[in-house]
């Protein structure tokens, strides 16, 4: 299950926690309101139990406990439900054109569908070339049903959907 929980503020209402997602890329990771973790790889396994494996052999291949998390689907959606409430009105308009042009918005889509299976997510940061490369080096033979790598200059497709 996801790692959400709740608190009581000091005026006594419970608020939520961010999702473990959130946390990890301290906030909804979007660009122009749409999902975009820059610096960031993705990768879809088909449940949680893979996704922690493949985070543990990225830090057995030296990357710090910081820079990979395994996320499962309930998180996911959570983290998606919180960018919603977060961007309003914008970030319909955003999705909406990035669904009308086939861009972002489609892929995120497609993981939400993946996370409502019960698919889990593993999450690296690896901002350059030397640590994208070895982030997938470690995560190619676990044989993910989907990988991007998102960069400034776009979107890396490693593995699924094209």
């Amino acid at each position: 299950m996801s790692r959400i929980h709740t608190k009581q503020s000091p005026g006594g209402a419970y608020q939520q926690d961010m999702s473990k997602l959130a946390s990890f890329l301290h906030g909804p990771g979007t660009k122009l309101a749409v999902f975009y973790p820059n610096g960031c790889m993705v990768a879809v396994f088909p449940n949680l139990v893979a996704a922690e494996d493949a985070v543990q052999r990225l830090h057995n291949g030296g990357f710090e406990e910081e820079d990979a998390v395994a996320v499962s689907g309930p998180d996911v959606i959570q983290a998606f439900r919180e960018r919603d409430e977060k961007e309003g009105l914008w970030g319909v308009l955003m999705a909406d054109l990035s669904r009308f042009i086939g861009t972002e918005e489609v892929y995120t889509d497609h993981d939400l569908e993946r996370a409502g299976q019960g698919a889990g997510f593993a999450v690296v940061r690896c901002p350059g070339d030397e640590s994208k490369q070895r982030a997938w080096e470690t995560l190619e033979p676990l044989s993910p049903m989907v990988a991007r790598h998102y960069a400034m200059s776009g979107i890396e497709h490693l593995k699924g959907e094209l």
